[in-house]
């Protein structure tokens, strides 16, 4: 069983901060946290750990556990920001699982939402700590990899293909299935900066192009070098206008 809350904690994040400890606890153990309760927090440290866990909550997709869309976004603003003013490129995978809705069809939805996380860890698993991986959409996922070297993207996301694509799940009625994914690749680079939407919206038309080709596929800009270093560009950027 799990422990209860102090009327003195319930009264602090009620009455001070507007929140609902009972609930918050609950939320936070059908995520599968650790009850702060039967950990022995108390007072300021049991309020800051609710606290924590529900901001943590916002940003997370509830099925996946990756973060969710709103989060994304945000982090994409964020990203193209930083990427601009340190002049590192920054790239945007989107991936869609092919014939998803057959899935659901034919195994029922807790079979879709089994291939859903499998496909969210299996990803996590073969991005970078400092990538993102966001639920985008019902069966949409979306990468964020900032400072990505250009030339090797198309064979991260191929990576990230077969990852999905080599091994065969299992739902939870013990069925084996083959899933497959398409996915769509841009980026955003130093001498040609791009805004959110407009980076969105041509990840989003290469993985069309992935869907329309057959499935299962990468499709992507040719990945070119410049001829000018970042350390040139850098120097160019920073010059005075002369008068």
């Amino acid at each position: 069983m799990s422990a209860t809350p102090t009327q003195s904690d319930e009264a602090h994040l009620t009455g001070v901060l507007g929140v609902d400890l009972t609930e918050a606890l609950r939320l936070a153990r059908q995520a599968g946290y650790p009850d702060p309760v039967a950990q022995g927090l108390k007072g300021q440290a049991l309020v800051e750990r609710v606290l924590s866990i529900l901001c943590e909550l916002s940003s997370q997709d509830g099925l996946t556990g990756v973060a969710n869309a709103r989060h994304f976004r945000a982090t994409l603003d964020r990203e193209l920001d930083r990427a601009g003013r340190t002049q590192e490129p920054l790239a945007l995978i989107l991936t869609d699982i092919d014939h998803f809705k057959t899935i659901n069809d034919t195994y029922g939805h807790p079979a879709g939402d089994q291939v859903l996380r499998v496909i969210a860890r299996r990803l996590k698993d073969n991005l970078r700590p400092m990538d993102t991986i966001a639920r985008y959409g019902g069966e949409e996922f979306a990468m964020i990899l900032p400072n990505s070297a250009v030339i090797s993207l198309p064979r991260v996301a191929e990576r990230l293909r077969q990852c999905i694509a080599n091994e065969p799940m299992t739902l939870p009625d013990r069925t084996t299935i083959q899933v497959t994914a398409s996915l769509g690749l841009a980026s955003s680079l130093p001498w040609a900066v791009l805004s959110a939407s407009a980076l969105v919206e041509r990840a989003d038309r290469h993985l069309y192009l992935a869907k329309s080709q057959g499935r299962n596929r990468v499709s992507c800009e040719p990945q070119t070098v410049p001829a000018v270093s970042t350390a040139e560009r850098t120097a160019l950027f920073q010059r005075s206008p002369t008068s």
